[in-house]
């Protein structure tokens, strides 16, 4: 075929994680392909779209199906270990759930060792925009402890691991949903360090946005952490428990000033290697992929 492939990203809902991993995904491919996002929530009428290959977010979605039936044509995203906390095996998940999409992508290597054996697996790190997330100035004063994130959401930890862990001992701040990108900015440079006490999460995208931004993380061993946080020099990887974010955030307040500058090398290093330009080609070689496997030659 001459004319670009039609790619249409399935995305959960406009402002959130996947949603702002398409439109990066749109903005460094467009030259390739041609792009449509569409929003589960709204319960598109995908029947009325001329597409070439569907691009499904989450991995648990079934909406689509009852537009396209040819799995060739779908590529579907493992970004969570949720189909875990349901006690699924990596076999029964595959089976359950992307027996879909002939093409699974991944967002960390975590997951991808997890699944390799039973379907066609991918690679593919989501990076963060340097012109939205950056380090803006030097932190100063007492120490400030952030949280980002979903905050009825029982995975993530908030209110039976962070906040019990900083109350009446050290000055805590969190983020929500409804903060626009620039108010997500500040809210990065405002803290010295970022918590992340998931139990499901493959790759939170506050972690690298935060780590962009400059903050010191102390996270539970969940997805991507070992990918980006050696234990001891650039953040902090421990159990999951009140007690054990008690003690590293204590050890963190005796070394502020150590974590502050090892948080401004964090956001230089993922300037580096984790920008959306220096990860996009993972992305655009599966799209060429399942594009040649329906008829498109690579370009």
């Amino acid at each position: 075929m001459d004319r670009k492939p039609i790619i249409l990203l399935l995305v959960d809902r406009p402002g959130w994680a996947f949603d702002i991993v398409a439109h990066s995904i749109v903005k460094h491919l467009s030259y390739k392909y041609d792009f449509i996002v569409r929003y589960v929530i709204y319960r598109p009428d995908l029947s009325k779209d001329r597409f070439d290959i569907l691009y499904v977010f989450f991995w648990g979605e079934t909406y689509h199906r009852q537009f396209i039936d040819n799995p060739k044509r779908v590529i579907k995203e493992v970004s969570s270990h949720r189909w875990e906390n349901e006690g699924l095996t990596p076999k029964v998940m595959v089976e359950k759930y992307l027996v879909d999409a002939d093409t699974v992508v991944v967002t960390s290597k975590r997951l991808q060792k997890l699944l390799a054996s039973y379907c066609e697996v991918y690679h593919c790190p989501t990076g963060f925009e340097p012109a939205s997330f950056y380090y803006k100035k030097e932190r100063t004063g007492h120490m400030q402890v952030g949280w980002a994130g979903n905050q009825s959401d029982p995975c993530k930890g908030l209110h039976d691991i962070i906040i019990p862990a900083c109350q009446g001992r050290f000055s805590f701040r969190m983020a929500g949903g409804s903060l626009s990108q620039k108010e997500m900015v500040d809210f990065y440079n405002s803290i010295d360090v970022l918590c992340v006490a998931s139990t499901a999460e493959g790759e939170p995208l506050p972690l690298i946005e935060g780590m962009a931004c400059g903050v010191f993380p102390v996270c539970t061993n969940v997805g991507i952490v070992p990918e980006l946080i050696k234990h001891g020099a650039n953040g902090l990887i421990i159990e999951r428990s009140v007690e054990a974010f008690i003690r590293a955030l204590m050890w963190c307040n005796s070394n502020l000033q150590g974590i502050r500058q090892i948080g401004k090398m964090n956001a230089i290093s993922l300037a580096g290697h984790r920008t959306w330009k220096s990860v996009i080609r993972n992305v655009e070689n599966v799209l060429s992929h399942v594009a040649k496997k329906n008829g498109f030659e690579k370009k």
